[in-house]
């Protein structure tokens, strides 16, 4: 079994380089995100404009900035006029620029109390922070493989397909040996996989245990 942090099912640590503080903020970040079904990269930009401007809005939620003169600033999260979160928090922490790319690698937050999904899940009920799904669908667009460098260093072939069901399309990331397993029109079943976010859109990933296969027509 995985050590957990606070809600976070650890996996590979803090970001090389940085406090445990600002990995604290990160994670918080993203349990809130999760929580509150939100992109954590814009709840992210909203503390960064409730920092310039004392307050912002992420959807449903409300971010203040209190004793804006400070070094750490306090920052009060609300929903419906409830308090939801209050804490303090470096300026450097929100304005780093590659928060973005450290709150992408960091884990989705295990949290016991929210409510399970559906194993077998629709394209258009598909939700950020969903994890151990399948979803069925057809390949209807294939990118060419654009080569990309992994945050481990190493390079890889990445092309991220269109799959469609009758209530929607996402995006599904074939790495390597993957890409050319699968094409145009096939009709595919993606297992044990976990619904993240790139640029903005809702993508599926595999995990470890995650499957892809052809199925026939239905």
């Amino acid at each position: 079994m995985r050590p957990r942090i606070g809600l976070f099912e650890e996996k590979r640590g803090r970001p090389r380089g940085q406090s445990s503080e600002y990995y604290d903020y990160l994670k918080s970040i993203v349990s809130l995100a999760n929580y509150h079904n939100l992109d954590p990269k814009q709840l992210a930009d909203a503390f960064l404009e409730a920092l310039e401007k004392s307050s912002a809005h992420c959807e449903s939620l409300e971010i203040s900035c209190r004793d804006n003169n400070h070094e750490s600033p306090t920052f009060l999260i609300m929903k419906n006029e409830q308090v939801v979160w209050q804490s303090k928090i470096k300026r450097e922490s929100i304005k780093n620029p590659d928060i973005g790319n450290y709150i992408e690698n960091l884990p989705i937050p295990f949290n016991s109390k929210k409510k399970k999904h559906n194993m077998a899940q629709k394209i258009g009920n598909l939700k950020f922070g969903m994890k151990g799904i399948s979803v069925k669908g057809k390949i209807i667009e294939v990118p060419p493989p654009r080569t990309v460098r992994t945050r481990f260093g190493t390079f890889a072939d990445v092309s991220n397909v269109m799959v469609a069901d009758e209530t929607g399309s996402v995006r599904l990331s074939l790495w390597n040996g993957q890409i050319d397993k699968f094409h145009m029109g096939d009709y595919v079943e993606c297992s044990t996989c976990t619904v993240r976010r790139f640029r903005g859109e809702l993508q599926l990933r595999l995990g470890r245990k995650g499957t892809l296969s052809t199925i026939n027509e239905h």
